[in-house]
């Protein structure tokens, strides 16, 4: 049983309390307010002394965190060694009770366990404590393999929502880890799978599929190649491997991935495992490209995607001896027990938290579209495995603790239609334009080695929503989907992650300004498409140019551009004082020296109701080149009229630019209407009397807190032009 300090005995009692009186019994009506909070009393420092010599249990669940940044966080405040404080309050799941640690500047700190009660005897408990999940034990064994495998079989056999169309095609190749006569074919026996091992069974080979039934069910893997892959098929062992891989290969150190990929499929009961290196050869182009545009289908096809999610290369493999426990067990030993009572209270801790989106594996742009491709995937962390399908998503902690109420979530990679019906009265095809671009939103964090797969790695991803919908690649831009144009145009950046994912000097081609593909910033967000949605352009042609003459609109593209007809502005931008100001030259007499403040960064309710007197009215920029948007970082976050006479406006040379509105719509906020315009900010090429794109602004200003009625009315009254966008 656990141990625990002076502090977190206090914590311990608190949550049984809570327990005892009921959850829904809580001194406040605020269903978000906490049931009790109470100080540390031992401070930030005799936290991680417990923690670190393991003196305290719960200490050491709060303290240790499996992401390195949260690590570094942890650090940080320790050294600052301010007031400790702790807070206990509902859990987003039914039954738990949910603890945070805080500093009381208000940041979070460590790790936030959930707490449920149980009652059962001793010898339940050591029943309990018997089945695994402890610290110095592996994340592979006979329970997990065949937990897994249930899992596989009634999400394949019941979750209507996990359901595929069928294959069309198999994959040109598949790793057979069970050839003929090497070894038992599955069901394997897996109370015994050790014997299942590439140690124990070495004989492994690739097999052409021309001639299996386009029924074969087959596993997809997931990894980070590192500096290399040590084994690939290649020109010269082609005809080796499709006899057997040899045993020396799959024992090379970088092999670890691949050779516990094949024993976990064995385990899985799964005869065929498909793997990129081994099943496309690396050496021939032609079919490289093939296999790439059909990522879509080969791991849609897969039963399911083992993902070597913690391992950044292939050495560190994907089963791995847990550091800390599974979940922690505190008996209520504070209660009197009476003579004769059978049973006893205690309090199970798990930590809950899900940083599968910060796993080395999950930040490759590749691996993000096949987690959401694949129907079901497979995670193998370095304390847990968890299970994620359409349905649901969760960890292992069920297999040990099989008697309580697990917490499930609903999967947030896959593209699951059915949860976003009705959706902020959208239609169906709406919704699917709308899942596309939340997913681009999510893909743009995640790293390439190369900017120029900015596309290819996302067309798996952009076929499947096409065939859902009946699209072509005829219907597909760059990136956008022609049907859901204008509003894809609006994307933005965002640089408070970072700065960019490239240097765009040395990046070369990738699309057309207009498209998101070819943008640097570390996020990309899309503006809201709450209805009603006023287009304000009219597309009259796009166009791009597949990169080789056999090439996919869905891959690289060496050219492309749009033409439409829109109310075109000329602006000067100029630098004055402290901030950026922006003249519209529209020959509007009445407002012909209107200036607009361009704002610098997100501003609270706060700092908006404290706008100094005189502030000028706002616009939001928002810059395509990471640059550019560093020009006003460190400027004040308002600018006044006083400013300006200093240095006058026709004193300074203008940058001179374009607003093009785009789209305006209306949305209710605190008994307001508001109807916001967003649109492109250009600029004109000389040569060409064409433009590209640079930016987007929007009349939300001050930003989220405000509306620039009159900016928007002034950019309603142009005249149409036609203009070309490249």
């Amino acid at each position: 049983m656990s141990r625990s300090c002076t502090d977190c005995q206090i914590i311990l009692h608190a949550i049984d309390q809570i327990f005892s009186d009921g959850l829904n019994n809580k001194p406040d009506s605020d269903p978000l307010s906490p049931f009790t909070t109470g100080r540390f009393t031992s401070g930030l420092k005799g936290w991680e002394k417990a923690a670190t010599e393991g003196t305290c249990a719960l200490c050491k669940t709060t303290y240790f965190c499996h992401s390195t940044e949260k690590t570094k966080e942890v650090h940080d405040e320790i050294e600052r060694n301010d007031p400790f404080l702790w807070e206990l309050s509902g859990a987003c799941f039914d039954g738990w009770v949910r603890l945070a640690l805080y500093t009381d500047r208000g940041g979070w700190i460590g790790t936030n366990p959930i707490f449920q009660k149980l009652s059962m005897t001793r010898e339940e408990a050591h029943q309990l404590e018997a089945l695994g999940g402890h610290a110095g034990t592996s994340t592979w064994g006979p329970r997990a393999a065949w937990s897994l495998r249930d899992w596989l079989e009634g999400c394949i056999t019941s979750h209507d929502e996990c359901q595929t169309l069928p294959n069309s095609s198999l994959p040109i190749r598949l790793v057979d880890v069970i050839p003929s006569g090497a070894g038992p074919k599955p069901p394997a026996p897996t109370d015994h799978i050790n014997a299942l091992s590439v140690d124990a069974m070495p004989h492994v080979k690739i097999l052409p599929t021309a001639g299996l039934s386009k029924d074969t069910r087959y596993l997809t893997l997931s990894h980070c190649w590192g500096k290399s892959v040590p084994i690939k098929l290649l020109n010269e062992t082609r005809a080796l491997y499709e006899k057997q891989i040899p045993i020396e290969d799959l024992l090379k150190t970088d092999a670890k991935v691949f050779r516990e990929a094949i024993w976990v499929t064995r385990c899985l009961g799964y005869q065929y495992l498909w793997i990129d290196a081994l099943c496309i050869n690396q050496e021939d182009g032609d079919e490289k490209a093939t296999e790439v545009a059909r990522m879509d289908q080969i791991y849609s096809g897969g039963a399911a995607n083992l993902s070597a999610t913690s391992a950044s290369c292939g050495a560190e493999g994907m089963i791995f001896t847990r550091e800390d426990n599974l979940y922690e067990l505190f008996p209520c030993d504070w209660k009197m027990v009476e003579m004769g009572q059978e049973k006893n209270d205690y309090l199970v801790a798990y930590v809950d938290e899900n940083e599968l989106g910060e796993e080395p594996t999950n930040k490759r742009a590749w691996v993000f579209q096949e987690r959401i491709l694949a129907p079901r995937v497979i995670h193998f962390c370095k304390n847990k495995i968890f299970r994620e399908c359409s349905k649901e998503q969760m960890d292992e902690l069920q297999d040990y603790v099989p008697w309580i109420n697990i917490p499930k979530q609903a999967s947030q990679a896959h593209v699951n239609l059915d949860l976003y019906k009705g959706f902020d009265g959208l239609e169906e095809e709406q919704i699917l334009y709308h899942q596309f671009r939340c997913r681009l939103e999510l893909y743009s964090r995640s790293a390439l080695t190369f900017p120029q797969d900015r596309l290819p790695s996302v067309a798996g991803i952009s076929k499947a929503i096409g065939r859902y919908m009946g699209l072509g690649e005829d219907q597909y831009f760059a990136g956008l989907w022609k049907n859901d144009l204008p509003k894809a145009l609006l994307w933005q950046t965002d640089y408070t992650l970072g700065n960019r994912n490239w240097d765009p000097e040395h990046a070369g081609y990738i699309s057309p300004s207009w498209s998101w593909a070819g943008c640097e910033a570390l996020d990309i967000r899309h503006k809201l498409d709450t209805p009603p949605f006023e287009d304000l352009v009219q597309i009259t042609n796009i166009w791009t140019v597949p990169s080789t003459s056999r090439g996919s609109r869905f891959g690289k593209v060496s050219d492309g551009g749009l033409t439409l007809k829109g109310r075109l502005f000329e602006i000067h931008r100029k630098r004055i004082g402290d901030g950026f100001l922006i003249s519209i030259q529209d020959g509007d007499v009445d407002l012909r020296d209107e200036l607009y403040f361009e704002s610098r960064s997100i501003q609270t309710t706060r700092e908006t109701a404290e706008s100094p007197e005189g502030s000028l009215k706002e616009v939001n920029i928002y810059w395509d080149r990471y640059a550019k948007d560093r020009e006003r970082v460190s400027l004040p976050l308002w600018q006044v009229d006083a400013s300006l006479d200093s240095v006058p406006w026709d004193a300074v040379d203008p940058e001179i630019l374009y607003f093009l509105p785009i789209s305006q719509f209306q949305y209710e906020e605190r008994a307001r209407t508001r109807i916001p315009m967003a649109g492109l900010v250009l600029q004109r090429e000389n040569k060409t009397g064409r433009y590209a794109r640079v930016g987007l602004f929007d009349t939300e200003a001050p930003k989220w807190h405000g509306s620039n009625h009159e900016l928007r009315m002034r950019l309603l009254k142009g005249r149409m032009v036609e203009l070309t966008i490249i």
